[in-house]
């Protein structure tokens, strides 16, 4: 019969660097994709009357 699997901390760490940089590569890959869509899929800028706390003068 063969030894169960039992992770080292090497294991570990190296799993969690490799989910790292795979969800940083997702979310570059994510962004460049989202400026590429078509005009009306495109990130927008909200209307300033939507958000006035965020186009005040104090805040630029």
């Amino acid at each position: 019969m063969t030894e169960p699997f039992i992770p080292t901390l090497k294991w570990h760490i190296k799993v969690l660097v490799i989910l790292l940089v795979l969800c940083v590569a997702a979310l570059f890959i994510g962004a460049y994709v989202q400026r590429s869509l078509p005009l009306p899929y495109q990130k927008r800028n909200p209307a300033p009357e939507t958000m006035p706390w965020k186009f005040t003068e104090e805040h630029k």
